[in-house]
């Protein structure tokens, strides 16, 4: 079976997501690997893996994140992400696209009572696209904004549910070079993790060879002690991406 490929999505290794979805009948392939390095710990790593499937023309499931990490002679799997998202209004220009998703986290690592959760909605402004390109996504300037919820449900607590606010905000802009472009973000938190909370930051460049093909580098770090006091404790990693979209069930 020869599988030929189409635009990709911007997902991981960047946290904030932007308001698109892979196509109906597509697949979308996003793997990432990773180097964590924590004060006064041994680094980890990390490969990980997520795979978005186009239902229908509004409709996205991703499923992963499939993965181990290494840390202290020990791996651990990742937990399974399982998130449905929905193109609510596709749009380029002055007037942003919007879309919505929901997740659930099955602990595989760590504490296996603790299910996390997550819903926010996504809204992208895609702009300065080149008019002699036949791509809608080869944009000089994009901007994200997420905002939703966090959860942890503990049925080690009796069937505790707790929750807290979520938000993220980033930008991604062209270069002199047109295939590779500098993107930046802010986060309360990575929505995969609930504990994880605000400062947090990532910053990187997208190499855009094609519309079917994207590799990232970026550097992320993120306030352990969550008080964003320039003494605090800080966790940083460095993560390499490939993404790409192959049509699978047309």
């Amino acid at each position: 079976m020869v599988l030929s490929a189409k635009s990709a999505e911007a997902v991981r290794p960047f946290i904030t997501v932007d308001a698109r979805i892979v196509e109906k009948g597509q697949m979308g392939t996003e793997i990432f690997a990773q180097l964590a390095l924590s004060e006064g710990q041994k680094p980890g790593y990390g490969l990980h893996l997520l795979e978005g499937f186009g239902l229908t023309d509004r409709l996205e499931l991703t499923a992963g994140e499939f993965g181990v990490e290494f840390r202290d002679r020990q791996f651990a799997p990742d937990n399974l992400v399982l998130q449905p998202k929905f193109l609510l209004h596709q749009s380029f220009g002055a007037i942003p696209s919007v879309s919505a998703s929901v997740g659930l986290l099955f602990p595989l690592s760590g504490n296996r009572q603790q299910w996390d959760n997550y819903a926010m909605a996504q809204v992208s402004w895609f702009l300065f696209t080149p008019r002699d390109s036949p791509d809608p996504y080869d944009y000089g300037l994009a901007v994200y904004l997420n905002a939703g919820i966090k959860g942890r449900y503990d049925a080690g607590l009796g069937g505790r549910h707790t929750s807290k606010p979520y938000w993220a905000a980033g930008f991604e802009v062209g270069t002199f070079i047109r295939q590779v472009r500098f993107l930046a973000e802010t986060f309360k938190g990575d929505p995969f993790d609930f504990s994880e909370e605000f400062p947090a930051f990532q910053t990187g460049f997208r190499w855009y060879k094609s519309p079917s093909v994207q590799m990232d580098i970026s550097w992320i770090g993120i306030n352990a002690d969550h008080t964003g006091d320039p003494n605090d404790h800080w966790d940083y990693s460095v993560q390499i991406g490939l993404r790409f979209v192959l049509d699978v069930f047309r």
